[in-house]
Order: C-alpha cells, then structure tokens, then sequence
C-alpha cells in the first residue's frame, strides 16, 4: 500500500458516507457504524473525531454522542472485539444530514493533502497489544472527559486530535501516525486535569 492507498482509503470513508446520507434528511448513528465500523475500529474513530472538528459538531448535543461512543469504542477494544456493538437506543439517535454533507466537502481537502503522509509503516504499533489497550484506556478517558466537560467551547476539538491521528494510524495501518496521537494525548492529559481538578 501507498500514500495514495491512503487517500484512497480516506477518500472511500468519505464516499461512503456521502452514499448513505444521499436523499435524506437524517441519518441514524447506527447505520453510520454500521457503514464505517464493517472496516474496524479506526474509519469509525476518524469520523467520531471529524464530527467534533468540522461543521457537524455544532449539532446540539453531539459532543455528548460521540463521547458515549468513544467510551464503548475503549470498552470493546480492551475485550477484543473488532466490530463496535451499540445499544438499540443509541443507534437510533437521528443526526441532521446538512451539517455532515457541509463536513464531507470540507474534510475532501484535507484527504488529500494527507495523500503522501499516511501509509503503512512500524506496523508492530498498530498491532501491538500494549498499544490497543493504551489507545482503548485513552478512547475512555477521553470519551468520559468530553461526556462531563464537552460544553466548554472549543474543548471538544482540541481532545478530539488525537482520536483523529490514532483513528489514522490504525485505518491506513501506520504506525508514526498512531505514535503522534499518543504524544498529542500528552497536553490533552494537561488540559483536562486543569478543567476537572
């Protein structure tokens, strides 16, 4: 695989979901994970994180989804499992398709300036056991902290980077990407103990 299988990858995550949301009005959260999450955790990690990055993330209440979400990602990462299970009630929260139309177009850029950045490489990082339960432990954290503190403007964004690069790392199998979320991480550890403590 090369950088350009790692546009593409990009760039097939926002086909899909362009497809799904094609002709309507509202789309469900679960037929987004089911859409995204047929290819693992990181698709559904990149889009989880993008909602809180782009235009769709002013949605009122969607802060607080995405970090229910994020909380069971981690939880069903520590037990092994490689597909996202969600309770009948979450996956029926229904999410307005203007704002993540606006996202998809907006985000079409920026997977392609990550065309001859993302590829495969240090894999052991990707598969390493240490490294998934590390990334399921900060999934989590992160998820909770957003869930408590997610009304604070801005917030949101700024812990959901390093969902965003890990999500990367683990979709187009790249290990250097996956290794600077966790180092992004480190100040979101310092900004989140200064707001809970």
């Amino acid at each position: 695989m090369t950088g350009a299988d790692g546009h593409d990858h990009l760039s097939g995550l926002l086909d899909e979901l362009e497809a799904l949301i094609d002709g309507r009005d509202e789309v469900s959260l679960g037929a987004i994970i089911d859409q995204l999450g047929a290819r693992g955790f990181g698709p559904l990690l990149v889009a989880l994180s993008a909602f809180l990055i782009l235009p769709v993330g002013m949605i009122p209440g969607m802060p607080g989804l995405v970090a229910i979400v994020l909380v069971l990602v981690g939880l069903q990462m520590l037990i092994g499992h490689k597909r996202l299970w969600a309770p009948e009630a979450l996956r029926g929260r229904l999410i307005s398709t203007g704002p993540l139309r606006a996202s998809i177009n907006r985000a079409r850029p920026v997977a392609r300036r990550l065309r001859p950045i993302l590829m495969p490489r240090l894999g052991g990082l990707v598969d390493n056991g240490l490294t998934l339960t590390a990334a399921a432990a900060i999934f989590i954290v992160t998820g909770v902290v957003i869930f408590l503190i997610g009304f604070i403007p801005g917030l949101p964004f700024v812990l959901s980077l390093h969902v965003l690069l890990i999500g990367l790392g683990m979709s187009a199998r790249d290990g250097l990407v996956t290794l600077l979320g966790f180092l992004v991480f480190a100040p979101g550890i310092w900004l989140m103990g200064k707001f809970l403590f």
